[in-house]
């Protein structure tokens, strides 16, 4: 029971405390669009359905809560990573590095199942996912939009690879990996507990400097001073600016990894996180300067995500490079163990 605990704690910290609702949604991931797949319209059910059964695949279905129509679906393991690695990942991108996301969807879901009793809004489903908005995974009727003429050709390719690996797992300590991922990291991946305050032993730090090609690792936006204040305001309880804009900026304090961790706003500390969430930035590595010539806030982020996990534009630099999927998944959750199912051949 020990080794669950963190896990548990992780799980309700995801469920409850974190703002951004797309950051929850499947893979705790947040990517840019991608050229997404799935495998069969998901069939409807009830929330009453049983996930002990195995469908055609051998495996134990998923019951997701769409979160667009407010049901509970019952959807095939098989179906749930073709449509999850569509909705993550482009097709542009290696066979290893889809492979890798593969591995990395089905073995969250199954933590997610393994976790979902602890949390009663799901309604009996094992986690949330909107496949309207690409959130989560998506259906194969949404993939026909997505990918049109190259839909075919797209879903050949993605079947092959996703039964490849289906129904692989990592797992730690027995139990399923909370695999996360996020789209590009700032060049090192964030460890979990300085995003949700909860430590995981295979979430830690790693190398990912590849990320720094990514046409995705930087971004400036700017805000003027009543914007910049305003979004504060609106996010952070009883936030207040005083003085000149010139003089609200003050240290910053950095993660390991790089990340910010806290960055102080007219002498009050604000964590990196939620600075980010108030100003819908792309990451939480990111510097903030001030220029009185045009009275103007700049904030440039590097990476795009949460960081923690796998970096998925990392993945199919680590394929581009020789790595096979057994190897990327090795890099980004050092300590797990990649366990073979024969129920899904």
């Amino acid at each position: 029971m020990k080794r669950m605990l963190p896990l548990m704690a992780l799980f309700l910290v995801l469920t409850f405390c974190i703002p951004i609702a797309s950051l929850l949604l499947a893979g705790v991931r947040e990517s840019p669009e991608p050229a997404p797949a799935d495998s069969a319209p998901a069939p409807a059910a009830s929330s009453s359905a049983s996930s002990a059964v195995t469908t055609g695949d051998g495996l134990e279905p998923f019951l997701i809560l769409d979160e667009a129509k407010g049901e509970v679906v019952t959807v095939s393991a098989r179906d749930y990573v073709l449509g999850s690695v569509a909705a993550e990942m482009p097709m542009s991108y290696s066979d290893e590095a889809l492979k890798a996301q593969a591995v990395a969807s089905y073995s969250y879901a199954c933590a997610m199942r393994d976790l979902a009793g602890t949390d009663e809004t799901l309604q009996g489903a094992h986690f949330r996912a909107n496949p309207s908005q690409k959130l989560g995974y998506v259906t194969d009727s949404m993939m026909q939009l997505m990918w049109g003429d190259s839909y075919s050709e797209n879903r050949t390719r993605l079947c092959a690879l996703v039964d490849s690996v289906l129904g692989q797992t990592l797992t730690y300590d027995g139990a399923a990996a909370l695999a996360c991922y996020h789209a590009v990291s700032c060049g090192r991946t964030e460890a979990a507990e300085n995003v949700w305050g909860q430590a995981v032993p295979y979430l830690i730090s790693v190398d990912s400097i590849l990320d720094t090609a990514s046409p995705d690792y930087t971004q400036s936006m700017t805000f003027t001073a009543t914007e910049f204040s305003s979004l504060l305001k609106l996010s952070l309880t009883d936030f207040e600016t005083s003085g000149s804009p010139s003089e609200w900026l003050g240290a910053t304090e950095l993660t390991d990894a790089g990340y910010v961790r806290t960055i102080e706003i007219c002498g009050i500390p604000v964590s990196g996180t939620d600075f980010r969430s108030a100003l819908s930035l792309r990451s939480a590595a990111f510097t903030v300067t001030y220029s009185d010539a045009d009275s103007m806030f700049t904030v440039t982020t590097r990476g795009y995500g949460h960081g923690v996990g796998m970096s998925q534009f990392g993945a199919d630099a680590m394929a581009l490079s020789g790595s096979d999927y057994r190897a990327i998944l090795e890099h980004y959750y050092p300590g797990t163990t990649l366990t073979e199912s024969s129920a899904a051949q």
